[in-house]
C-alpha cells in the first residue's frame, strides 16, 4: 500500500514538474516573441538621420516637456526667454548625443545591438557659427566583443568604447521658438583635419595658380547666327569656327547648348567633334576639328563613317596624346555600342583601340592620362557594379571593386523579417550605384557611390566616398555624406 502511494506521489510530482517545464518553456517563448515583436517596431536612426527638437534653452522636446508645458503658465516671463537660435554648439552636441546614445539603451534592443551606458568626457566647439564640435566619449556595450558598433570608430579601453566624433549641426528654428537639430556631416578628428587641410590646401593652390586658371576659365564657345565662335578672353575677342552648327551635337532640347564631353576648350587645345549623324544633305562621318594656336588655325580629321552617333567625349593629355569615345547605334534607351580612339601626333591621325566594356547607356567617361581611364555606366537592376577601369587606353577593361565597409544602423531588406539577421543589409546592397570620377590636380580621384533611386538607408540622402592615389590601383573609404547626385551625361 505505501509502496502504491509513493508511486502515485511520484507520478504527481513528475507531471507538476513537467507541467512547470512546459509553463516555462511557453513563457519564455512568449517573451522571446514579445521582445522580438517589439524590437522589429524600433526605428533605430543613423547620425546623419537622427534629429532632436529642443527648446530655447537646449532641452530636448518629449513628452513629458510638452505636457510640463501645457500646464505652465509662462506669460510674465515670455519675454526673458533666449531665441532658439542663439543656443550654444555645446549645448546642442550634449542634447543631441545623450538623445542618440539613448536609442542604443532600449530593453528591446538585442544584447549585441545595446548601450548599457554612457558617459560624455568634453565637448570642444571648433567652430560656433558652423556649430562644430568635436565631442569625446565612451559607452559601455552589454556585449563587449559585437562588431555592431564598428562604424563609431571607437578604441576599446577597459570594457569601454571610447569614441571621438566632430560633427556639424544645422538649427532648424521653428515659429514657436523650438527647433529641429539635424547633423549635415560627422568625422573622424582625422577626417575632418584632413579636410580642413584640403581647403586650405586648395585655397592656396587656388591663389597660387591664378593666372594659368583663369586664363582657362575665361575661355568658351558661343553659338549666334547659326556660327560657331570660341573666346579665350571672356568675349573681347572671337575666333570662328569653320564647321556648319547643324552637324555638332546638341544636348537635348537645345540649339545652343552642346553636348557635355562633345568640346575641349583650352588655350593649348581647341576641339569639337561633330557629325555621325544624317545632316540634312549628306551623311558626315564623326569628325574632329581642333586648333592648337587658339583659333588662329583649324584642321579636320575624319574618324570614322558613324552616322547614328548619340554620345561624345574628347580629352587630350598633353600636345600630342589625346583620346576620344564615340557612343552609336542605342537602342530603346538600354543599349549602345562604342568605339574608343588615341591619337599619339596631337589629332592628324586616330587608331580604334577598343569597343568599351559593356554597352550599358554611358552616365560619363573619364581618362586620367592616355592609359588610365573609366567607363561609368547608368545603373540598371542586377548589376554588380556600373563602373569599369581601363589601365591601356581602352583595350581591355576590369570591374572597378570599392572595399565594403560597415553600415551604422540597423539596415534591413523591404521584404525581410526584422528577426533573422541574414535579411540585415550589407554595405554592397546599399551602396551599388557609383558616380562617373573626377580627378583633381594632385591626381587624386574620387568616386562616389549612391544608393541609386530607390535608396531607403540614412532615408538614401547618402553616399560612399573613396579616393585613389595610385591611378585606380587601390582605394581607400573616406567617409559616408549627404550628397546631391549629378545626374549629367559627363562629370
Amino acid at each position: 500500500m505505501k509502496k502504491k502511494n509513493r508511486e502515485k506521489l511520484r507520478l504527481i510530482t513528475l507531471r507538476v514538474c513537467i507541467g512547470v517545464l512546459c509553463a516555462f518553456v511557453i513563457a519564455v517563448f512568449i517573451r522571446s516573441y514579445y521582445y522580438r515583436s517589439k524590437e522589429s517596431n524600433l526605428d533605430i536612426k543613423s547620425r546623419y538621420t537622427f534629429t532632436v527638437d529642443i527648446d530655447a534653452y537646449g532641452d530636448v522636446i518629449d513628452e513629458q516637456y510638452q505636457t510640463r508645458a501645457a500646464i505652465y503658465d509662462d506669460s510674465n516671463i515670455i519675454n526673458t526667454v533666449p531665441d532658439v537660435s542663439q543656443v550654444k554648439t555645446e549645448t546642442v552636441a550634449r542634447t543631441w548625443l545623450n538623445e542618440y546614445v539613448n536609442q542604443y539603451m532600449n530593453e528591446y534592443l538585442p544584447y549585441n545591438k545595446s548601450v548599457k551606458r554612457m558617459t560624455i568626457d568634453d565637448i570642444n566647439v571648433l567652430n560656433e557659427d558652423e556649430h562644430t564640435a568635436l565631442i569625446s566619449f565612451s559607452v559601455i556595450l552589454k556585449n563587449a566583443a559585437s562588431d555592431y558598433f564598428l562604424s563609431w570608430d571607437g578604441v576599446t579601453d577597459d570594457d569601454r568604447l571610447k569614441c571621438e566624433w566632430v560633427v556639424s549641426y544645422y538649427i532648424d528654428a521653428h515659429t514657436d521658438n523650438t527647433a529641429t537639430v539635424y547633423v549635415t556631416s560627422a568625422l573622424s578628428p582625422e577626417e575632418y583635419g584632413i579636410a580642413q587641410y584640403n581647403e586650405k590646401a586648395a585655397l592656396a593652390a587656388d591663389s597660387e595658380n591664378k593666372t594659368n586658371a583663369s586664363t582657362d576659365l575665361l575661355a568658351r564657345y558661343v553659338i549666334r547666327d547659326d556660327i560657331l565662335s570660341v573666346t579665350y578672353d571672356d568675349g573681347e575677342h572671337y575666333a570662328t569656327v569653320p564647321v556648319d552648327v547643324e552637324n555638332l551635337m546638341y544636348e537635348s532640347g537645345s540649339t545652343s547648348t552642346l553636348k557635355d564631353g562633345s568640346y575641349l576648350i583650352t588655350t593649348s587645345k581647341t576641339a569639337f567633334l561633330f557629325g555621325g549623324r544624317m545632316g540634312s544633305s549628306k551623311k558626315v562621318p564623326v569628325t574632329l576639328i581642333y586648333s592648337d594656336d587658339k583659333g588662329v588655325n583649324w584642321t579636320s580629321c575624319e574618324l570614322d563613317n558613324i552616322y547614328n552617333a548619340e554620345d561624345y567625349y574628347v580629352d587630350f593629355f598633353d600636345e600630342n596624346n589625346g583620346v576620344i569615345v564615340c557612343g552609336y547605334a542605342r537602342t530603346d534607351n538600354e543599349k549602345e555600342s562604342y568605339r574608343i580612339y588615341q591619337t599619339a601626333n596631337g589629332g592628324e591621325t586616330w587608331t580604334t583601340v577598343g569597343s568599351g566594356p559593356a554597352n550599358y547607356i554611358l552616365k560619363g567617361v573619364m581618362y586620367v592620362d592616355e592609359n588610365v581611364g573609366f567607363f561609368c555606366y547608368n545603373y540598371a537592376e542586377g548589376m554588380d557594379g556600373n563602373l569599369y577601369m581601363t589601365k591601356d587606353g581602352g583595350k581591355t577593361f576590369s570591374k572597378v571593386t570599392l572595399p565594403e565597409q560597415e553600415l551604422d544602423s540597423t539596415a534591413k531588406s523591404s521584404t525581410a523579417s526584422s528577426t533573422v539577421a541574414d535579411d540585415e543589409l550589407k554595405w554592397n546592397d546599399v551602396y551599388k550605384e557609383a558616380l562617373v570620377p573626377t580627378v583633381d590636380d594632385k591626381g587624386i580621384i574620387t568616386v562616389y557611390l549612391t544608393q541609386g533611386s530607390d535608396g531607403t538607408y540614412n532615408d538614401g540622402k547618402t553616399a560612399a566616398k573613396y579616393q585613389s592615389s595610385d591611378k585606380g590601383d587601390t582605394w581607400v573609404f573616406v567617409r559616408q555624406l549627404e550628397i546631391t547626385q549629378n545626374n549629367n551625361k559627363h562629370n
